[in-house]
């Protein structure tokens, strides 16, 4: 009965997946009306400057930040239904590879790498203050390294 029991909850792991893919779609929709909203706002304005220039580029970084949340957010979703609810190989999502659970914290410490460098890169382009800026790119130079130690050594094996 315990064993029936554990076999049926999985499907409890639905929720997390609806949940990864509401907030995929949700981010995805939000970054794609940041973009939409931006250009409207500077084709109406009508000026084409260095200032708008810097106002467009800070938008589509924090909007790519975004999309990586999505990213995110599919790959975690992928991830959960293959690992705990179907695990046939003749389904349609074979572009993500996930078998093992090391498999989907390898791919999220890949994306999370990414979205730290464009979040800084974001950053960057407004900071005012040259040391704080640097002491921010060590911090995440640090964070950067320290997940790549976790790939190196206790990631999975097989990439």
């Amino acid at each position: 009965m315990f064993r029936k029991l554990l076999e049926y909850s999985r499907f409890f792991l639905v929720l997390p997946i609806i949940g990864s893919l509401l907030l995929m779609i949700g981010v995805v929709l939000m970054g794609l009306g940041m973009i939409l909203v931006q250009e409207w706002n500077l084709l109406q304005q009508g000026e084409f400057s260095l200032r708008t220039a810097k106002e467009l580029t800070i938008t589509v970084i924090q909007t790519i930040d975004l999309f990586l949340v999505g990213a995110i957010s599919y790959i975690i979703a992928v991830g959960f239904y293959k690992l705990f609810i179907c695990q046939d190989e003749a389904q349609l999502l074979k572009r993500v590879k996930i078998e093992k659970l090391a498999d989907l914290e390898y791919k999220i410490i890949g994306v999370v790498v990414v979205a730290l460098v464009v979040g800084f890169l974001g950053k960057a382009e407004q900071a005012a203050d040259t040391l704080a800026l640097l002491q921010g790119g060590a911090a995440i130079a640090l964070v950067i390294g320290a997940l790549c130690l976790f790939l190196k050594y206790l990631g999975p094996s097989e990439k």
